[in-house]
């Protein structure tokens, strides 16, 4: 396993917990965590405002003069008057455009995550249309998500969907290619049980966690 790959020209990273990098026509960081240096950001999207999810001092590391922080609208208090870069809030069901992407906010939640707490995120890098899913167990709102080319799901079990709900999950959404997430750092999971689960419902992409801090 390497700690990136790049799927059709985007490059994608993953750092622990749902902290992901992806490199296309811009740097895109989602939910960045531990992390203290690194290529830096066009634009920044935060789905909830858990600590290992809204990470000031990582958000502050990769972030430019000219960054935009697209944050679920609860995340925007903690990030006002923190952070440097640009806020930008939006809502479940909202679609907002910055540096030249559209972001679309979509439902994600659970018992741990009340709905509006945590969004997913779709937006397209480098023609890829890509789904994050944030912290969420397999809803209802997954069936009608659209066309996708990669989905980022959760697979940890603790606070999030499990392997067996990730693969149940993964039949609905039908992307092309799948990529493991939250799982590990205490939060239990294992990409490979969820590879054998989806079958070939998807191409299966683990990647190995890259950390840019100490925990």
């Amino acid at each position: 396993m390497a700690g990136n790959t790049t799927i059709n020209g985007v490059q994608l990273e993953w750092f622990v917990q749902s902290g992901v990098r992806i490199t296309a026509e811009a740097v895109l960081y989602v939910d960045p965590h531990l992390i203290r240096d690194g290529e830096k950001a066009d634009l920044i999207l935060i789905t909830h405002d858990h600590f290992d999810h809204l990470d000031i001092a990582s958000i502050e590391a990769v972030a430019k003069d000219d960054t935009v922080i697209v944050a679920n609208a609860c995340c925007v208090p903690r990030l006002q008057g923190r952070v440097a870069a640009k806020v930008v809030p939006i809502k479940e069901g909202e679609t907002v455009r910055e540096k030249g992407i559209d972001v679309r906010a979509v439902a994600g939640y659970n018992y741990i995550h009340p709905r509006g707490s945590n969004v997913g995120f779709m937006f397209t890098l480098g023609g890829q249309t890509i789904y994050h899913a944030g912290d969420t167990d397999h809803i209802p709102e997954m069936a009608s998500l659209g066309s996708i080319d990669i989905a980022l799901l959760p697979i940890g079990g603790t606070y999030t969907m499990d392997e067996r709900e990730a693969a149940e999950a993964l039949r609905v959404i039908q992307p092309k290619v799948v990529i493991p997430i939250h799982y590990g750092y205490g939060t239990g999971g294992d990409p490979e049980k969820f590879a054998l689960l989806a079958g070939a419902a998807a191409r299966v992409v683990i990647l190995d966690e890259v950390r840019r801090a100490a925990a």
